[in-house]
């Protein structure tokens, strides 16, 4: 090397590698300090992105929980409230079981009958106050599609991945619905209607929803449809034809059940269930095993119900294990890539701070080297 003055190249090259020296230990110090192997995008490009993706994975598993656990108490709180329904639907079967026996009376009979309205009543309260963050539980009417979604929960941040409640477990436990306003002969539709409607009259729809058949005070109508809008079912107006038996009032609502706890509010005011039984048992016992048998599948049809719920549940307890389970799995992949392993990192900073010093010391002894050009100059 030619000795010169005006470029000490030993010192350069000296200031170089304590450069690298201090940004090596200031990255170590970083690193330790945050926790984090990568702080910006140059320290790791490629494992920012990985990173970012797996949070983005773990943050969409973490809210899924959230949101499955309020599902479950959601579903917790329907099936208490469908338990109660089914406690007083067992109840009304062994009532009707009993008022079935020739041997009561018509006060006995009385007494019986008043307390199955009153549990009808009961049950109706039911779907009215059952709900859940105000979104109702059991309130699910009459529809067209009786597998239609009715909730649908998200579990992830992959928009399809969702669990789908079908309208089957919503469905009210009691109740009449409201489903046509007759004016005279002419029935309008206000809401779909279903294939087995029990109340004060009787229609059937066909399978597309089309009004066939209704039978008012015993004695079959028919029915042609006046007009109809492009829904097929909902909004239509049918004009009743025919003599009528029992003929509808002007501007009547007729409100109709689904077969379930209106059917058996109907099968209450049939005839012979409060006449003296000395008159006509034969008639009373079987207006009697009438409710029986409404009662009976009252109570299955919850039953049902409340399993469908039940299951459920399990599905999103099942669902909450696997999201739990891949929440860690994922945290632990994000951790391996962007956390700080202390281990080596310390290695690396005890390592930097020593070449540090010898860098600083390299560089005093490389500043001291044009001196020697004094000794020429003497």
């Amino acid at each position: 090397m030619s000795a010169v003055l005006n470029t000490n190249t030993a010192s350069l090259w000296a200031s170089k590698n304590l450069l690298g020296a201090q940004t090596r230990l200031a990255t170590s110090v970083e690193r330790l300090a945050s926790g984090l192997r990568i702080n910006r995008a140059r320290d790791d490009a490629a494992g920012m992105g990985v990173a970012a993706s797996l949070t983005a994975q773990i943050n969409g598993a973490n809210q899924g929980i959230r949101n499955l656990n309020d599902a479950v108490s959601s579903m917790q709180t329907g099936e208490g409230a469908i338990a109660a329904a089914q406690e007083m639907g067992q109840r009304m079967l062994m009532l009707a079981t009993q008022g079935a026996n020739s041997t009561l009376g018509k006060e006995e009979r009385t007494s019986i009958v008043d307390e199955l309205k009153k549990l009808v009543l009961a049950i109706d309260a039911i779907g009215g106050r059952t709900s859940f963050a105000s979104n109702p539980l059991l309130s699910y009417g009459i529809k067209s599609d009786p597998l239609a979604v009715y909730y649908s929960m998200q579990i992830s941040n992959t928009p399809t991945d969702r669990i789908a409640l079908d309208s089957s477990a919503f469905r009210n436990v009691g109740g009449t619905v409201a489903v046509g306003a007759a004016t005279g002969t002419t029935l309008t539709l206000t809401t779909a209607m279903p294939d087995n409607i029990i109340g004060k009259a009787l229609f059937t729809v066909d399978a597309l929803g089309a009004l066939t058949a209704v039978t008012v005070g015993g004695a079959a109508v028919k029915v042609k449809e006046a007009t109809a809008n492009a829904t097929g079912k909902e909004g239509k107006t049918y004009t009743l034809d025919g003599t009528l038996t029992a003929p509808i009032a002007t501007n009547t609502m007729i409100a109709f059940g689904d077969g379930r706890a209106a059917s058996l509010a109907a099968s209450l005011t049939a005839a012979g269930l409060t006449a003296d039984p000395a008159a006509d048992p034969t008639v009373i016992t079987t207006a009697w095993q009438t409710v029986q048998t409404r009662a009976a599948l009252y109570v299955k049809d919850i039953t049902s119900q409340r399993g469908l719920m039940g299951a459920y549940q399990n599905q999103m307890e099942y669902t909450l294990s696997n999201l739990t389970e891949l929440s860690s799995n994922l945290a632990s992949a994000r951790s391996r890539v962007i956390d700080t392993d202390y281990a080596s990192e310390t290695a690396a900073l005890t390592r930097g701070q020593i070449l540090q010093q010898a860098a600083t010391a390299m560089l005093a002894q490389a500043n001291q080297m044009p001196n020697i050009i004094l000794t020429l100059l003497k």
